[in-house]
């Protein structure tokens, strides 16, 4: 499809800008057609996308590999919009965003975000890039939102479909999510009230709990922290023991994983916390790649439960699907495991 086949584009057709280095619309174009769209009252979906871990593209590689990144991002998400009637432009900085009009339905549109999701990941040319990303890939995050559903004014609009983007950031990112009311709406405002402060807030006041066991109050915190953070499973994992903490159902097959494996992947001694991505594991490494790859996960933490006198036993926080650890996620569970190590030596409760 060509973009002046959109009647306000074709109407429109001396005024519309680029941005210079992607090619796709300005963000004044498309905010000019967003307004459009809105005054018409002609339904639309519109798109936010963020390269994840963008920072470090620039950070290791320089700018010039930053562009690469960014106008590869601009080329495929092209092919998905213009295959199906929509437009892209850039927002600004790694942000792109995009129009489909006259498409709302949720089914059509997850299949729409699905498709760029795919094209993003199998489809570019970027394997010097990847080198710098914490997760060995290129990925985005995307959030969705409907107007006149979600919202009937642009602000509006825009603002749930950047909650919707921090969601998406907030489950692992490399996702999409498409904005439900009757889901997102109650959790968004859970998320904005509850800040990093308050989360580890509450996991002290949880293992401050003497009316139970500190088993239970450790599984009550993952239970709590994995509300906000997206894990499949948590479990101990000991002296070829393995016991399951919390999971959502979606690690059926996880069992013991040789914790001694996993202290093959520190960078050195002082490691206190180390975290895998399946697609970065090489031949160095086939223990552990063949066993995630039995159990179905993607991306693992582990995390040594020890005291400066004993080392207990290991926490591990398991992802069924391709995602990046935060940093936020690592210093939570890194809090979490520190705490039950501490409290471990003054009770002298079992591992």
């Amino acid at each position: 499809m060509a973009i002046t086949d959109l009647k306000y584009f074709n109407e429109n057709v001396d005024t519309i800008t680029h941005d210079t280095l992607t090619s796709v619309l300005s963000r004044k174009s498309m905010l000019d057609y967003m307004n459009y769209l809105i005054d018409n009252k002609i339904k639309f979906t519109l798109f936010f996308t963020d390269i994840d871990d963008f920072k470090s593209i620039n950070d290791v590689l320089g700018h010039s590999a930053g562009d690469k990144a960014l106008i590869t991002c601009a080329e495929r998400m092209r092919i998905v919009f213009e295959d199906n009637c929509g437009v892209v432009g850039r927002y600004g900085g790694d942000e792109f965003f995009g129009i489909i009009e006259n498409e709302v339905e949720y089914e059509k549109i997850w299949n729409i975000a699905n498709q760029l999701n795919e094209i993003i990941r199998k489809k570019n040319n970027l394997a010097d890039i990847e080198r710098a990303l914490p997760a060995g890939k290129y990925t985005i995050t995307t959030g969705i939102a409907r107007f006149p559903l979600d919202a009937d004014n642009r602000d509006d609009l825009m603002e749930i479909c950047d909650r919707a983007l921090y969601i998406g950031k907030l489950k692992g990112k490399n996702c999409f999510i498409v904005f439900n009311p009757k889901i997102h709406s109650k959790k968004n405002k859970e998320i904005k009230k509850l800040d990093l402060k308050a989360v580890i807030d509450n996991v002290f006041s949880i293992f401050t709990n003497k009316n139970k066991s500190l088993n239970d109050n450790l599984i009550e915190a993952i239970t709590f922290v994995s509300k906000y953070f997206d894990v499949s499973l948590a479990s101990k994992n000991y002296n070829n023991k393995f016991e399951i903490l919390y999971s959502n159902g979606n690690l059926s097959k996880a069992k013991y994983v040789d914790e001694n494996k996993y202290l093959e992947l520190r960078t050195n001694e002082s490691d206190s916390l180390l975290f895998m991505y399946i697609n970065k594991l090489d031949s160095n490494h086939e223990y552990l790649k063949n066993e995630f790859e039995s159990q179905a996960i993607h991306a693992s933490i582990l995390i040594p439960c020890q005291t400066k006198s004993k080392i207990y036993g290991y926490l591990r926080i398991d992802a069924k699907h391709e995602r990046i650890w935060s940093k936020e996620e690592k210093m939570v569970f890194q809090i979490i495991t520190n705490l039950y190590a501490m409290l471990l030596e003054l009770t002298n409760e079992k591992f």
